[in-house]
């Protein structure tokens, strides 16, 4: 296991808080193109704009963003969903 350096990357500390603070929430994560992406899509959620090389938060959508994190919350229900839009995203593949 590998012991990540959070303290110099604010993406990665800002995902790793967002885990850390819904951890007795019942949680649903999706990772997803960055093409799929649409602001009208998530327009009741919270959206955040990370830049993951450079380890910065973008205040909206700029060139420079690798990452788009999104956060729905369902009160109602009790559960969080976590939506990541990245720029690549390998395709799941079966392992013999």
């Amino acid at each position: 296991m590998r012991r990540l350096n959070i303290k110099e990357d604010k993406a990665l500390a800002f995902i790793a808080g967002l885990v850390y603070g819904y951890r007795n929430t019942p949680m649903e994560l999706k990772v997803l193109s960055l093409e799929d992406f649409s602001e009208e899509k998530h327009r009741e959620d919270r959206v955040y704009y990370l830049n993951r090389k450079e380890g910065k938060l973008y205040e909206c959508f700029d060139r420079e963003v690798s990452h788009v994190c999104v956060l729905r919350e369902d009160k109602v229900k009790g559960k969080v969903s976590i939506f990541i839009y990245k720029k690549t995203v390998k395709p799941l593949t079966a392992k013999p």
